[in-house]
């Protein structure tokens, strides 16, 4: 006699289907699931590039640094030194300069708002030959014009920050949160976008530290309220400033700006 789904030889195909319906269901809540959670991880992002980290402005507030560029191999053809180009520094073997050492070039320019000078870096270097009270250096990566004259300090790897633009809207109230002004754009104009740096009066003293998004608001009137117009991450931190990079904005970002942190 042939088997049926009644007899018990037949009880086993009956098992089998009667799971199939009941687990085919959640198998395809699972893969659902799965690539929602793809979609999530799609959407983040390294926010701070390399640029960021080592070619923007900042403000300087220490002492001069004690290492500088005298001149470099190329300089009766050309100011401005690029990748691969060799320079020479004003300390050598006898004042602890040794090979292989990374250097961060920076430019430090005129004294700013009391806060320090306004300062840009320059690029990597590195130490590649030694002489008893002078060094020669190599460019790793300039961000294009390194040139005699600018100071050397100690370069320090910065760690990347995943993440995604969270945007900006008006759900924080004034005073909730630490909030500080735009008090310099990295333009030629006294307005920037997404992708420009700029800088804001609050620093490490104040707990603002790397990765950290702010809502940019701006108050045409005393008599109106503010409104959201932008978002910014920052990028590097100093003790009473720190560079910022705008993410998004609906309007142009200016100096006066009010920046307040999430």
């Amino acid at each position: 006699m042939k088997n049926s789904f009644l007899n018990p030889l037949g009880y086993p195909i009956l098992l089998l289907i009667s799971l199939t319906v009941i687990l085919l269901p959640a198998s395809l809540i699972a893969q659902e699931s799965q690539v929602q959670k793809a979609g999530i991880f799609a959407e983040e992002y390294p926010m701070i590039s390399d640029s960021d980290m080592y070619c923007s402005p900042f403000i300087w507030d220490q002492k001069l640094p004690e290492l500088r560029i005298i001149g470099s191999e190329r300089e009766e053809e050309r100011a401005m030194m690029t990748d691969s180009d060799t320079f020479y520094i004003n300390k050598g073997r006898e004042e602890g300069i040794e090979i292989g050492q990374m250097f961060l070039a920076i430019d430090i320019g005129q004294p700013f708002l009391k806060l320090g000078s306004l300062a840009q870096k320059k690029g990597k270097v590195r130490v590649i030959r030694l002489e008893d009270h002078i060094s020669i250096g190599r460019v790793e990566k300039s961000c294009g014009d390194i040139s005699a004259g600018n100071y050397l300090i100690p370069f320090e790897e910065k760690m990347n920050v995943i993440g995604k633009d969270t945007g900006y809207s008006n759900n924080l109230k004034p005073g909730e949160s630490l909030e500080a002004q735009v008090i310099y754009l990295e333009t030629d104009f006294n307005i920037a976008g997404s992708g420009n740096w700029a800088l804001i009066d609050a620093g490490e003293e104040q707990g603002v530290r790397p990765g950290q998004q702010m809502t940019v608001f701006r108050q045409k009137k005393a008599e109106f309220p503010r409104e959201a117009i932008g978002n910014i991450v920052v990028v590097d931190v100093q003790n009473k400033t720190a560079t910022v990079k705008i993410l998004s904005c609906r309007e142009p970002i200016e100096k006066g700006d009010i920046v307040q942190v999430k």
